[in-house]
């Protein structure tokens, strides 16, 4: 092996060993510059806000295998802590992929190997080197170098244990190292980035997509002119096909967060109080307040098709004990806009009292009621369809799936301003308690603490 001078590899040389020994899928590595400096940085301490799908694990992993074939160190560990087990194996796997492209030669021999760790055998075979890859939890044991892979999505309450523990494990020798995309201004991550007091020990690594050669078409010239450029403008002059049908198919906001490394406020809140608002006449401008209904007589009373339009469309939230049963009605009116008609709320109603309602409104011109009918709002939902017909009552069963497109579907309305909404901070700050929260699985779930106003059920 290379290296028989008695002293670790310079930065230059870790790239050297890459670019002379390690392949992938037969085909030498071919890293981007930000790559090539990651490799190469023997800072104690770094902090990379990234783009999606630039690389981050595959270098991570690299940078690894690289430090653990130096012949000259020993009892070397490297702890990736990632955000679930997929990802964690995912460490590995590169790792496997790597080593094994490297002439026997030019590598220590591999002692054992799992789907998330390797333990290779150091030169003189008295000691061990390692590469431990673990899901979400707080690193222990062995010092030497961790590596937080998307800190920002850790379970909030385990991101500053995790944090800490993995301060223990490099005190007495070692780097942190911690990546992310980010997820809004909030968290550990986010403070660790923007406050100067925090970050700086830490060297800073800043990736968006156009620093990847994979999602960009000229890196080079990118690197001059995009940062000058809005989203847009950039995605259709540097963006290759994948990227520019990511950017077609996410609101704008999201891509920014995804792919631009830009901390925005509606990763925490769904949906903003500033698009809430500007749906809500009254509060931004001269327009009269939308007036609305909260129980059945009064709504049949005063219903006034002129002012409330003539095709009625109504939600029906299910509950009975813990959370409040909910009707919302919505009318389509002269302009076309989508106007706040009723909300009715009912708590610890007995679900005959709840039919009871439904059948008041449903003397109206109701175009379709959709009801929740998921557990306990099935038979309720059974009863409904057979008096008022398939045709008029629309069964929803909630899932990640249908809440995701139902959310998506809602704050697009709210974009293009097809809503008149009633002004009542009780209801805006429901809209504005929608979190969207990543899955283990690679999905987002859209969801609400319980609160005092409940569980977001007018939404």
């Amino acid at each position: 092996m290379p290296g028989s001078y008695n002293r670790l590899w310079t930065p230059e040389e870790r790239l050297n060993y890459v670019d002379g020994c390690v392949s992938l899928n037969g085909e030498p590595v071919d890293l981007d510059r930000w790559q090539e400096l990651y490799i190469q940085d023997t800072s104690k301490f770094s902090l990379t806000l990234k783009s999606r799908q630039t690389g981050y694990s595959f270098v991570a992993a690299l940078k690894g295998l690289v430090k653990a074939m130096d012949p000259n160190r020993f009892d070397y560990t490297r702890q990736f802590v990632s955000y679930n087990i997929e990802d964690a194996k995912e460490k590995i796997r590169y790792a496997r992929q790597f080593y094994h492209s490297i002439p026997e030669w030019h590598k220590k021999r591999l002692k054992s190997e799992t789907k998330t760790s390797m333990e290779f055998e150091d030169v003189g075979a008295k000691t061990e080197s390692r590469l431990i890859s673990i899901a979400c939890r707080p690193p222990r044991g062995r010092h030497g170098d961790i590596v937080l892979d998307e800190m920002a999505i850790y379970p909030s309450g385990l991101m500053r244990e995790i944090y800490t523990a993995a301060m223990g494990v490099i005190t007495r020798g070692g780097t942190l190292e911690v990546g992310s995309t980010p997820l809004g201004r909030v968290g550990l991550f986010y403070d660790l980035y923007t406050d100067p007091e925090k970050s700086k020990n830490f060297r800073p690594y800043v990736v968006p997509w156009w620093y990847s050669g994979a999602l960009c078409t000229d890196v080079l010239g990118a690197l001059t002119a995009a940062p000058d450029m809005d989203t847009e403008e950039r995605v259709r002059r540097f963006g290759t096909d994948s990227v520019q049908r990511q950017f077609e198919s996410m609101f704008l906001e999201d891509f920014q967060q995804e792919f631009e490394c830009t901390f925005v406020d509606s990763a925490g809140s769904f949906i903003t109080l500033d698009l809430i608002q500007s749906n809500t006449p009254g509060i931004l401008d001269a327009e009269p307040e939308i007036q609305v209904f909260h129980d059945a007589d009064s709504l049949v009373l005063g219903y006034d098709p002129d002012i409330h339009g003539t095709d009625l469309y109504v939600g029906y939230d299910v509950a009975r004990r813990r959370d409040m049963a909910v009707v919302f009605m919505l009318g389509i009116v002269a302009n076309g806009k989508k106007r706040s008609v009723a909300e009715i709320e009912m708590k610890n109603t007995a679900f005959e009292t709840q039919l009871d309602v439904i059948r008041r409104v449903m003397t109206l011109p109701v175009m379709r009621v959709c009801i929740d009918q998921t557990g306990q709002g099935e038979p309720l939902y059974e009863r409904l369809k057979s008096e008022y017909g398939a045709s008029r009552v629309e069964g929803v069963l909630f899932t990640l799936e249908s809440k995701e497109r139902l959310a998506i579907q809602a704050r697009t309305g709210l974009e293009r301003g097809d809503f008149l909404l009633h002004n009542s901070s009780r209801f805006h700050r429901q809209i504005h308690s929608i979190k969207r929260i990543p899955t283990s699985g690679g999905h987002f779930r859209y969801d609400s603490e319980r609160n005092e106003d409940g569980h977001a059920d007018s939404f």
